[in-house]
């Protein structure tokens, strides 16, 4: 079962004067969701007729007498080639009291749900019934009770059903003890019954439990994707700012062979002033010494022109 056959069962539960308001709500749920898809799916659905509403609330507020009608359809269709007119017409006799039984049920249902069902719509619940009964694919329609129409009845039922309904044989009369047979055929239908009930009901709760996985699964995966979306939008963050940072460190590099390049033509300068300071230093010290050679020239000089004056005074 996906979501729509959730929905869908919700929905055919619902009278036909609310059907296409309920609709509309689901619509517009899904599509609150994300899911457009299911949306449209459940846009498509169509609204029963009374008939079709009350055999839908049959099938859900009565299941083991629905029950009792499928199984006993699938025994008639196949005991159909096998026995007599006379055991035809004891199963066919079932099947006209259960038939006219679930036709008074589904109207009470239908009422109790809030939808009057006149006298044309219960004729169209008798042919549905027995199209269920006459039909597999019929039958398994009915039993999903997601009806939006009533099922058309088969233009003709088998011979041997139409003659054990009216009560006249279908052809020539089997031996008494043929017709005993349906005894044993009724027999292993309530057997088995108890046996499918319990098989189906173990299918069901795996079922069941089958959805809630994947309730579970989408809302994980949902919450996955929002995870997904949040980090997608966080790593392009990252990227502009990796981005950003990387041409800081490029332009800093750049920066830095600058001020290296600076830096070594600083000290070339440097090494080369510092050799000039050092030949100028020499030289200065040269000057100096010539300089002190000049002044103790000029002190001998000025002595000796002191003793000639004082020779010459004399």
């Amino acid at each position: 079962m996906d979501g729509l056959d959730e929905v869908a069962a919700g929905l055919y539960a619902v009278p036909p004067a609310g059907f296409t308001a309920a609709r509309d709500r689901a619509v517009a749920e899904a599509r609150n969701e994300g899911d457009r898809q299911l949306a449209a799916r459940i846009k498509a659905l169509r609204r029963p007729t009374a008939a079709a509403f009350a055999i839908n609330r049959l099938v859900r507020d009565h299941p083991e007498q629905v029950e009792a009608l499928l199984e006993l359809g699938e025994a008639l269709r196949r005991a159909q080639g096998e026995l007599s007119g006379a055991a035809l017409r004891e199963l066919s006799g079932q099947r006209h009291h259960l038939v006219t039984a679930l036709t008074g049920q589904a109207r009470d249902a239908a009422s109790a749900a809030g939808a009057a069902v006149g006298e044309a719509q219960l004729r169209e619940v008798e042919r549905s019934l027995r199209a269920a009964l006459a039909d597999a694919d019929a039958a398994a329609e009915f039993a999903a009770g997601r009806l939006s129409t009533a099922l058309a009845e088969p233009s003709a039922l088998p011979a041997a059903f139409s003659a054990a309904e009216v009560g006249e044989p279908a052809g020539p009369e089997e031996p008494r003890s043929s017709a005993r047979t349906v005894r044993p055929v009724l027999s292993v239908v309530r057997e088995d019954r108890a046996e499918r009930a319990a098989a189906r009901r173990e299918v069901r709760r795996r079922v069941t439990e089958a959805e809630t996985g994947l309730r579970t699964a989408e809302r994980e995966h949902r919450a996955a994707l929002q995870d997904v979306e949040r980090l997608e939008h966080e790593v392009a963050h990252l990227a502009a700012a990796r981005d950003e940072s990387a041409g800081r460190v490029e332009r800093a590099r750049a920066a830095l062979r600058r001020a290296e390049e600076e830096h070594r033509s600083a000290r070339a300068a440097l090494a080369e002033r510092e050799a000039e300071r050092v030949t100028a230093a020499d030289r200065a010290a040269e000057a100096a010494g010539r300089v002190e050679h000049a002044r103790g020239r000029l002190d001998r000089e000025r002595a000796r022109l002191t003793g000639v004056e004082e020779k010459g005074g004399r």
